[in-house]
C-alpha cells in the first residue's frame, strides 16, 4: 500500500518523511514530558506577546507625526497583528441549539453522562446534519459545547448513544494542550494564518481573473486602456506572489515546530479520555461507536438506498420517515458486522490515510486498536433514547428527504 502525503511543506521528499513520522507518532507515543508541557506554553505565550506587541507598534506609527511616511509600514502592521492575533474558537456552522426546555430527554442524557464521567456538563448541545459528532469551548467566555450529528445519532442504539456521547464529554476531563486557553488559540491561529496565504488559493484567484480580462477583451475589444490597467494589476499580484509563498512556507514551519510540542500530548489526551468514556459506557459499545464513524461512507450508501427504497406490501408506512429511521441501527449493525473481520486493515488504512504531522486527534483506527480491554456494559435505558428521538424528529423528516433527493 502507498503513503497518503499531504501537501505540508511542498517538497515530496520531505512531506514523505514528515508523513511517516507521524505516523511512526500515532502508533508509538513518546512518554509524557513535563518538559515539552511547558516549552509549548512559552511558545504559546511568545506568540500571542508577538502578536500583541505587532499590533501595538504598528498602531503606534500609524499615530506618531500623522500623516507621515511611518503610516503605510503602520497599516501594514496592525493588519499583520490582526491576523496573528490569536482568538477564540467559534460554534461550528450551520448548527442548531437544543435547548433544555425543548428537548429535556437528550439534556438529562447528557447530565447523566457527565455526572458519570466527573466532569462538568455543556452549557449548549447542539445539532446538525453530519455524520459526526464534537466537543469542544466557544467565545471569549469558553463555554462548552456539544455537537450531535443527526444521522450518527440516528443509527446508534440506546447503549452506544450514551458511548457516543461518553467519548465527546470525556474530553472535558483536561489535560489536551489543544483545547487549552493559551496553547490551543494559537494552534488555531497558525492553521488560519496559512490557510490565508495557501498558494493553491491565490492560483485559483490568478486563473479567475485570467478568465474575467479574457472575456472583458472579447466583449470590449475597443477598450485598450481597461486592458492596460488590468495588465498593472496582474503584473503587482505577480510581484506581490512570491512574498505570500514566502509567508505561506514561514508560517508552515512555525506552525509544524509548534505541533511537534503539541501533538504528542494532545494525542495522548484523546486517547486517555477514549479510556474514561470505556469505563463508563463499555468499551465494547464505545468501539461500536467509533467502527460506526470510520464506516461512514458504505453507511451513508445503506442509508441513502434504504431511504429510497419503497413497501410494495403496504406493510410498513414509508411516507413516515420516523419508520425509515426506526430501522437504522439494525442496517448499522449488520454493516459493522459485516466488517469486522476485517476491521484490523481497515484501522492501518485508515491510520496511513489520515495520519498528519498537523493533527491534533489521532486517527480513527489508532483509537479503536488502543480499546482491547472488556469493560462491564452498564444499562442503558431504552425509553429516555426513544424519547430523544421524538425530539429530533424534525431533523430526521430533514434527513431522510436529502437522502432520497441527494
Amino acid at each position: 500500500m502507498t503513503d497518503s502525503v499531504d501537501n505540508v511543506v511542498g517538497w515530496r521528499w520531505l512531506d514523505v518523511r514528515l508523513h511517516r513520522r507521524a505516523r511512526r507518532l500515532v502508533r508509538a507515543l513518546p512518554a509524557p514530558s513535563r518538559l515539552r508541557r511547558a516549552a509549548t506554553a512559552a511558545v504559546a505565550a511568545v506568540v500571542q506577546a508577538g502578536a500583541l506587541a505587532t499590533l501595538v507598534f504598528g498602531a503606534w506609527l500609524c499615530t506618531v507625526r500623522f500623516p507621515s511616511v511611518a503610516l503605510l509600514p503602520g497599516a501594514v502592521l496592525v493588519l499583520f497583528g490582526v491576523l496573528t492575533l490569536p482568538r477564540p474558537a467559534t460554534l461550528p456552522r450551520d448548527v442548531v441549539t437544543a435547548r433544555r426546555a425543548d428537548m429535556p430527554a437528550l439534556h438529562a442524557l447528557v447530565d447523566r453522562v457527565a455526572a458519570a464521567l466527573g466532569v462538568p456538563r455543556p452549557h449548549l448541545v447542539v445539532l446538525d446534519d453530519r455524520f459526526a459528532a464534537g466537543s469542544g469551548h466557544a467565545g471569549l467566555l469558553r463555554r462548552r459545547y456539544l455537537r450531535i450529528g443527526a444521522p450518527l445519532w440516528a443509527v446508534l442504539d440506546p447503549a452506544q448513544r450514551t458511548a457516543l456521547v461518553a467519548l465527546e464529554l470525556a474530553r472535558f476531563g483536561g489535560g489536551d494542550p489543544s483545547r487549552a486557553a493559551l496553547t490551543g488559540t494559537v494552534e488555531r491561529t497558525l492553521a488560519t494564518m496559512v490557510t490565508i496565504f495557501e498558494p493553491g488559493a491565490d492560483k485559483l484567484l490568478h486563473a479567475g481573473r485570467e478568465d474575467d480580462v479574457t472575456k472583458m477583451m472579447a466583449a470590449n475589444p475597443t477598450r485598450i486602456g481597461q486592458q492596460h490597467a488590468q495588465s498593472y494589476t496582474n503584473l503587482a499580484g505577480d510581484l506581490v506572489r512570491p512574498l505570500v509563498a514566502l509567508l505561506h512556507g514561514g508560517f508552515g514551519l512555525i506552525r509544524l515546530g509548534y505541533l511537534t510540542l503539541l501533538q504528542p500530548e494532545a494525542l495522548r489526551a484523546v486517547l486517555a479520555a477514549d479510556a474514561r468514556a470505556a469505563a463508563v459506557a463499555g468499551t465494547p459499545q464505545v468501539r461500536s461507536v467509533l467502527a460506526t464513524r470510520l464506516l461512514v461512507e458504505p453507511m451513508v450508501t445503506v442509508l441513502r438506498r434504504d431511504a429510497r427504497a419503497g413497501d410494495r406490501s403496504g406493510v410498513v408506512r414509508r411516507d413516515e420517515p420516523e419508520v425509515v429511521v426506526a430501522g437504522w441501527p439494525a442496517l448499522a449493525a449488520a454493516l459493522v458486522a459485516k466488517h469486522a473481520p476485517s476491521m484490523p486493515e481497515l484501522c492501518d488504512a485508515d491510520v496511513a490515510r489520515t495520519a498528519s504531522p498537523f493533527a491534533v486527534t489521532p486517527p480513527l483506527g489508532r483509537r479503536i486498536e488502543m480499546l482491547t480491554e472488556t469493560q462491564a456494559t452498564p444499562a442503558a435505558d431504552p425509553d429516555e433514547s426513544a424519547a430523544t428521538d421524538v425530539e429530533l424528529r424534525p431533523m430526521y423528516r430533514r434527513l431522510v428527504r436529502d437522502l432520497r433527493n441527494g
